[in-house]
């Protein structure tokens, strides 16, 4: 980088948090060890510290502060890799994935099946003139 760039980035002041949460950060976090609702927090917050917040405000705060941040140069799992990184074994290898052909296979296999509606005989019959009734089977 510029050095003189790197001098306007050294002058520039730390800006301050931008959550009124941000205080608290160590307090919500182990309140949230100890099985605590981010509701329940809310409301302990307000209580105790006098700061007015929702549940679903805390939430958010956790969630941003959660996951590290990823910047541009960074590049982590796209999502269909992530589904193989989930689905690793406890041993680390990967499930095995089946083939185009085997898939084709079952999709053909099913279609060929058919449903359980086509197969057996229908519950009710229609007549536009008639209201509906279902039938009654032969045993009755």
């Amino acid at each position: 980088m510029d050095a003189n760039l790197k001098n306007i980035l050294d002058e520039l002041p730390i800006k301050p948090p931008r959550s009124r949460l941000d205080p608290y950060r160590e307090f919500i976090k182990e309140l949230r060890g100890r099985g605590r609702t981010y509701r329940d927090i809310a409301g302990i917050l307000a209580e105790k510290c006098q700061v007015q917040v929702t549940g679903s405000g805390v939430h958010d705060f956790v969630r941003s502060r959660s996951r590290p941040k990823v910047s541009q140069a960074q590049t982590g799992p796209t999502k269909t890799n992530q589904v193989a990184v989930d689905n690793l074994g406890t041993a680390g290898i990967a499930p095995e994935v089946p083939s185009s052909e085997e898939v084709q296979r079952k999709i053909a296999a099913l279609k060929a099946r058919g449903t359980t509606a086509e197969s057996g005989t229908r519950g009710f019959e229609y007549d536009p003139d008639q209201p509906l009734r279902l039938k009654r089977s032969r045993n009755d």
